[in-house]
């Protein structure tokens, strides 16, 4: 039987080569360390992790690779392997300071409406010691003392 077979398409330039099954074969890249990166030919159907369906037509589409391509091109596989793992940590990095952000940015609006309130308070209270005598101006002024106090406390 022939390997493959070899048809024109309507242009006339374009070789369609088909695997055994007789349907056009699809080019897959080769994630393996012996091959890494090589394309090849096989059969659309054929599921190579279970060895089911199709035919399992074979062919390399690519040129034999020479020892320092194949591992310049593992080592490049690695350092992408590792900078995509980088890349997701520093994602997920980001992700955490975003949110603390949030965070901060809650607790500053917080605390501008509890100055806001402390200084209507200091207003307040400063009115009613002037309209008072010396004891009551006194008072005031402890009162005030107090509530900046308990302000930085909290």
């Amino acid at each position: 039987m022939v390997s493959m077979s070899e048809i024109s398409s309507n242009s006339g330039s374009k070789v369609v080569n088909k695997c055994f099954c007789g349907i056009p074969v699809t080019v897959k890249k080769s994630s393996t360390t012996d091959n890494p990166g090589r394309r090849f030919e096989t059969c659309k159907l054929y599921n190579p992790m279970t060895k089911l369906g199709g035919c399992n037509y074979f062919r390399w589409f690519d040129t034999t690779q020479t020892d320092w391509q194949r591992v310049l091109i593992n080592n490049l596989n690695l350092r992408d392997n590792l900078l995509s793992k980088e890349l997701e940590l520093k994602q997920e990095e980001l992700a955490t300071v975003k949110e603390e952000k949030m965070r901060l940015v809650m607790e500053v609006e917080r605390l501008k409406k509890k100055v806001k309130n402390v200084k209507v308070e200091n207003s307040r209270l400063n009115k009613e010691c002037s309209n008072g005598n010396g004891i009551s101006l006194t008072i005031c002024v402890l009162v005030c003392v107090f509530v900046v106090c308990l302000a930085k406390l909290l």
